[in-house]
């Protein structure tokens, strides 16, 4: 009988270890873009109570634009209040966000970065893992003669492809500011090395989604397999919950929270 109730006791201890294991691989976690932050931003405050009010939230990921004009104020500003966050938040560059004239170039904003996020990477390109999922970080601004559009270099690309063949038995997210296959909001939108871009994801099968900003507009398109997804500016009181489902052979769904 001692042993009969060993044996159950194994099963089931095995059993709640792997129904655990099976709900962790779902992600889910909450978009903000071009939060164009500039002195003061009661906006930002309001999302990030959203937030932290909202279960089961993995993380956040701010995908550029995260600052009105690029000046050091603005970034600590920015990040005071990014720090009210009470999940992980990770940060994208955008095409507001550095310039060397400014003297805010990406070295000096990754530093200020980790200053309020000392986990945080310090490239602005990089990667992170949550569970089974790999998320790519790509920037696609210029600290030069910063404008409105975005640039992705070959060495950026090759680059991406590097991890994505490292990633291959992973499935991917790929954040980046500026969009590829969404349609523009207007000609000034335009991102160099797009189709360059483009045919390098077609060689790899892993790429779930590219979760983009940039366009103020909610737009999700399906291109090659991979699901394409801009949002709207938070200046404006909107940000997404984007949710993995990796039991469902890792659908994308997404909800558009406004607030008021």
């Amino acid at each position: 009988m001692k042993k009969l109730f060993s044996l159950i006791t194994f099963v089931l201890t095995i059993f709640i270890i792997s129904a655990g294991e099976s709900f962790a691989k779902n992600i889910k976690f909450a978009q903000v873009t071009d939060v164009n932050y500039k002195k003061n931003s009661d906006m930002l405050v309001k999302i990030v109570k959203d937030i932290n009010k909202t279960p089961n939230i993995d993380f956040v990921v701010f995908t550029g634009n995260n600052i009105g004009q690029a000046n050091i104020k603005n970034l600590e500003n920015f990040l005071h209040d990014a720090k009210r966050l009470n999940k992980p938040y990770y940060i994208v560059l955008g095409n507001k966000d550095v310039s060397k004239t400014n003297h805010l170039d990406k070295k000096t904003y990754m530093k200020t970065l980790r200053k309020f996020n000392r986990l945080h990477p310090k490239s602005t390109n990089y990667v992170f893992k949550k569970n089974d999922i790999v998320f790519i970080v790509v920037d696609g601004t210029r600290e030069i003669i910063p404008g409105t559009n975005g640039v992705y270099s070959q060495e950026t690309i090759n680059w991406v492809d590097t991890q994505l063949n490292k990633y291959s038995y992973n499935k991917v997210v790929i954040l980046q500011h500026f969009p590829l296959a969404n349609k523009p909001s207007n000609e000034f939108h335009y991102t160099y090395n797009v189709l360059e871009y483009l045919q390098m994801l077609s060689k790899h099968n892993n790429v779930i989604a590219v979760v983009t900003g940039h366009y103020h507009k909610n737009d999700e398109v399906m291109y090659n397999g991979v699901y394409h997804i801009t949002t709207p500016q938070a200046s404006g009181g909107v940000y997404k919950i984007i949710d993995i489902d990796s039991d469902n052979g890792y659908e994308v769904f997404t909800v558009l929270k406004e607030i008021k």
